[in-house]
């Protein structure tokens, strides 16, 4: 009896491990043809055919393209939000450094991908804003309450100036990093590394209102 379970439990997991490989094969198809074809101009037959998968098991995981965008969104999320929270939780003391970690770690997410990806994520948002734009959007939201409560740790801690509201002190912060962002997308000339420069020097100049004793 105990064998059988053992087996059952054997094939069960091997099902599921053969579910979460096909699903992987199936973004990262999808995520190379957007790049490439843009989202517009990719079907999802040619996703199934790079995958090499047939069209109804790809339509098995994924209904449509934006079920394939907002989990790439969602995969995203998952792992900056993770990294992020290893960063508050080892927050150092100077509200400078501690925010200029968490920011790095969301520059980082631009360097995961190619550039016309994220073009294409954009494109996406605005070609369907109550799917595509929404999530997009949610995920701005989940990385601004992070930043958010990093902020109001470090209010409580005492290290942030008198009077300082930390969640406009994060939407403040964020900004700059979400312009940057948008000058990468647009500009070849930008490099994950200047972006990251640029941002440590924007919230460098925010900190200066912000951080107690900051000068």
């Amino acid at each position: 009896m105990r064998s059988q379970r053992r087996i059952g439990q054997a094939a069960a997991g091997l099902r599921e491990r053969q579910k979460a490989g096909r699903e992987q094969r199936i973004l990262k198809a999808a995520e190379v043809l957007f790049a490439r074809r843009g989202y517009a101009d990719t079907a999802i037959e040619e996703v199934a055919r790079r995958a090499d998968l047939a069209v109804g098991t790809v339509y098995n995981y994924f209904a449509s393209k934006a079920e394939l965008v907002l989990a790439l969104l969602r995969r995203e999320a998952r792992d900056t939000l993770a990294a992020g929270d290893v960063v508050v939780a080892n927050a150092p003391p100077d509200p400078r450094r501690a925010v200029t970690q968490l920011l790095d770690v969301y520059v980082d997410l631009l360097g995961r991908h190619e550039r016309a990806l994220l073009r294409e994520l954009f494109a996406a948002a605005l070609a369907e804003p109550e799917t595509i734009g929404r999530a997009a959007f949610e995920l701005d939201l989940r990385l601004l309450g992070q930043l958010h409560g990093l902020l109001s740790r470090l209010r409580r801690q005492g290290v942030l100036a008198r009077g300082v509201d930390a969640g406009q002190a994060a939407t403040t912060l964020y900004a700059i990093y979400l312009a940057w962002v948008l000058v990468f997308s647009a500009s070849e000339a930008a490099s994950v590394d200047a972006v990251r420069e640029q941002v440590r020097s924007g919230v460098a100049l925010a900190m200066r209102g912000i951080a107690r004793g900051a000068c």
